[in-house]
């Protein structure tokens, strides 16, 4: 797709030393793990399927149009957050067969209008995949699996979630550091994991594996990002996780996950021209104007960087946002309807 398939072409190769810094190659030749089927629900105009994979298990969720029985489908894997909530993953932006995970009410207020991502893009015509990642969710860490200085961290509260929580955010860092002495970037790790679910999503009976786009908010969106270092896709959006790394590193770092920082990663290039190696692959960005992760100066900034990288292309879509850090009820509206249009 595009120019940065030549192998002389100078985005081509940004593109490569950006997946040997997160440890990663592209997706040629990785094949779909074996799958299993679990649950089937129907809720309203969705229907669901549990799917599992890999060892250990990482948990799905399939979500489809009620009913459908036409042609294949066209399909986005969503990709989570980070949230500041390690204990859930997938079901901060998708209802299982259980209904909305009640661990996630008050962060879905918060950070989402209090709406199912997932479910939007359900009923705007999607197939919607979103599954764990390491250390979230299903492939989250337990707690005696944390170590001392974790736990220390953790009993400091009283409430139970509190508790966990305060302990991984502290574990966060040791894990990162582990990764790094392995010359795997915890990046790399998620990286790695997402590109399993993108094979399983192309190998779906039902999906149109020529009509598959990507989309996350925040650390979800730092995984778009990774992700279009080693896979082709129709397209992608990227939601309140654009800026430089220069504007990271001046005073924003202690906001951001490690999830998005790899060490050698700014050496290959800057955080929108990381982004970039995919044009001109439809892109949208949107940008929240009072985000708290970022400086305005930094995402300007970033947004000019990827207006040059798509010169010359009409298929880069940049949205401002009067409005925090979070994925509101009017950009996940105005995500799914570009989506419609240029998947």
């Amino acid at each position: 797709m595009g120019t940065h398939e030549l192998s002389n072409c100078p985005r081509s190769t940004l593109r490569d030393r950006a997946s040997r810094a997160l440890g990663v190659r592209p997706e040629i030749g990785i094949q779909p793990p074996g799958v299993t089927h679990g649950r089937t629900w129907n809720r309203g105009a969705v229907d669901g399927v549990e799917l599992s994979w890999g060892t250990p298990r990482t948990q799905a969720w399939l979500l489809l149009p009620a009913g459908h029985t036409g042609p294949d489908l066209p399909a986005v894997l969503l990709l989570h957050g980070h949230d500041g909530v390690k204990f859930y993953g997938k079901e901060k932006v998708a209802d299982g067969p259980d209904g909305i995970a009640s661990g996630t009410a008050a962060l879905r207020r918060r950070g989402y209008d209090g709406r199912s991502v997932a479910e939007g893009l359900v009923e705007a015509g999607f197939a919607v995949l979103v599954h764990d990642v390491f250390p979230w969710g299903s492939r989250r860490v337990d707690w005696q699996d944390f170590p001392a200085r974790a736990q220390r961290a953790g009993l400091a509260f009283e409430n139970e979630s509190e508790r966990y929580e305060a302990a991984a955010r502290e574990h966060e860092h040791g894990l990162a550091k582990a990764a790094i002495l392995r010359n795997m970037p915890l990046a790399g790790t998620i990286l790695r994991e997402d590109l399993l679910a993108l094979a399983v999503l192309r190998a779906t009976a039902g999906i149109d594996p020529n009509r598959i786009a990507i989309s996350g908010f925040s650390g979800g969106g730092a995984r778009v990002v990774h992700l279009l270092t080693c896979a082709d896709v129709q397209a992608a959006v990227i939601t309140a996780m654009m800026s430089t790394f220069e504007d990271i590193a001046d005073g924003h770092a202690d906001d951001t996950t490690w999830a998005m920082i790899t060490p050698g990663l700014p050496a290959v290039g800057d955080w929108p021209d990381i982004a970039a190696t995919a044009a001109p692959m439809p892109m949208l960005v949107q940008f929240a104007e009072y985000d708290s992760h970022f400086g305005i100066d930094g995402m300007r900034e970033a947004e000019r960087a990827l207006e040059r990288a798509y010169t010359g292309s009409d298929s880069l879509s940049t949205e401002w946002y009067a409005d925090r850090h979070r994925f509101s009820a009017a950009m996940q509206s105005a995500a799914a309807r570009w989506l419609v249009d240029n998947v």
